[in-house]
């Protein structure tokens, strides 16, 4: 039965959440019945080839439900429909989701796109489902040059950008260019790259990351083993620590990329949400053109029904790694969305709704300093805190039972155990951030 569940890694809704809504389905639907015993967490991950924490998570999100009940040593099973709550609502309409950093798809109603769809056949015509002159390819580059020029701090050459559809094809083509097989990743970080990496032969070295950036000195043992290609970085608002390195750090790891002859890839994704002061420079533009290849997943923030990310190229890559971009019916939708005034208009929106979360919840955190350690609020959609007396468990299920979901810090890592939590602000209402607030206060 099992085999029915479907996840997306495509879908911003974090795994754990979609999970926990398929098996609630089942559970609903009376084909999961009162008494049943849900799979082993370690089965269940090797069958969806999922981490373990994402069932972990799943299990307890539909145990705060009522829907099952964890026994020590036993196992989970499904409650017997006289138990259930009849009130119960349904898992996605239960809970505020402050565990995912990109903003909700309802706040891209279908109206945009009809909008400009409407206007690209318009003007077009049947033109617009075909570009026999790669003249809408060299504009769409132009377009996205302007994009990142204006809201990044990164001025590339048109001949620089790239298209990515797939993040797991452009990994792929990148490793193609490098005999060696070694990838330094920070230690708490997104795993689908490095997951992805290893499934093609990379060797994943796990770096610590420090206050103010990785730590170098272990950086540099590994690469001095020759066989590291690419470091993998978020050097500002990192998710999921929010940490930003510092320019020293910056510069130190520049240099060690030219020392070493490997490329960093960093990822801007989350770069232009600095609330109160100017935008950190990102490590391409700030220190080297020549090392950096630099990513931002523009669907996680502003098309979330379509997966397009960009990529700037070191001059260097240009030539070595194809463009083989086509530009169809989506890719043109994507070059008038980037010339649009609706795409200002949501940015514009997002923006200050999270800058007003962000400083409300700052400025509470930094006044309970005496329960709870949070990482520098330096900005970005997410603050990582640890409770100063209890573990992330009691943290997490005291959230969880009054309506907010959070990420561990376990969903982040490879190591046995973390107990910090994120808490993005980026899909919670503005309604609810006074109630979060309230919650974070009254917790011992």
């Amino acid at each position: 039965m099992f085999h029915t569940v479907q996840l997306s890694k495509s879908d911003p809704t974090p795994l754990y959440i979609q999970l926990a809504s398929e098996l609630a389905k089942l559970i609903q639907a009376n084909l999961l019945t009162g008494g049943t015993k849900l799979p082993a967490i370690r089965y269940l991950s090797k069958q969806l080839a999922i981490n373990r924490d994402t069932v972990v998570s799943a299990y307890r999100l539909l145990e705060n439900q009522g829907l099952v009940e964890g026994h020590i040593g036993k196992g989970t099973y499904v409650v017997p429909i006289s138990q259930k709550s009849p009130s119960a609502p349904s898992v996605k309409s239960a809970h505020v989701y402050c565990s995912n950093l990109g903003f909700s798809k309802e706040r891209f109603p279908p109206s945009i796109c009809l909008n400009l769809a409407t206007d690209l056949i318009t003007k077009e015509g049947w033109e617009a489902f075909s570009d026999p002159l790669y003249r809408n390819r060299h504009f769409l580059k132009q377009n996205i040059g302007n994009f990142i020029a204006k809201n990044l701090n990164i001025h590339p050459h048109f001949s620089q950008v790239r298209l990515v559809k797939s993040m797991d094809q452009f990994f792929l083509s990148l490793f193609k260019l490098s005999p060696k097989s070694g990838v330094c990743v920070e230690n708490y970080r997104d795993l689908a790259a490095s997951c992805y990496l290893r499934s093609i032969g990379a060797k994943i070295y796990e770096v610590p990351l420090l206050k103010d950036g990785l730590d170098l000195n272990l950086l540099e043992k590994y690469l001095r083993t020759g066989t590291i290609s690419y470091i993998l970085v978020s050097s500002n608002f990192h998710n999921p620590t929010g940490i930003c390195y510092t320019d020293s750090s910056k510069k130190a790891l520049i240099d060690l990329a030219g020392k070493y002859d490997c490329y960093i890839i960093e990822d801007g994704t989350y770069n232009e949400f600095a609330f109160n002061f100017a935008a950190p420079l990102p490590l391409y533009e700030h220190y080297s053109k020549d090392r950096v290849i630099f990513l931002y997943h523009f669907s996680k923030l502003y098309m979330p029904y379509l997966s397009y990310s960009f990529a700037i190229l070191p001059n260097l890559l240009i030539k070595r790694l194809s463009d083989d971009m086509t530009c169809t019916f989506n890719e043109r939708l994507l070059l008038y969305y980037l010339d649009s005034s609706t795409l200002l208009e949501v940015k514009k929106e997002l923006f200050n709704e999270c800058q007003y979360k962000y400083n409300y919840l700052a400025k509470t955190l930094k006044s309970l300093s005496n329960k709870l350690i949070v990482n520098d609020l330096n900005g970005g959609l997410c603050f990582w805190i640890k409770s100063l007396y209890t573990n992330k468990e009691t943290l997490y299920h005291y959230l969880s039972k009054h309506g907010f979901i959070v990420s561990p810090g376990n969903l982040f890592t490879t190591e046995d155990y973390c107990n910090f939590l994120r808490i993005s602000i980026s899909q919670l209402p503005m309604e609810d951030t006074e109630k979060l607030i309230s919650l974070l206060n009254n917790f011992n």
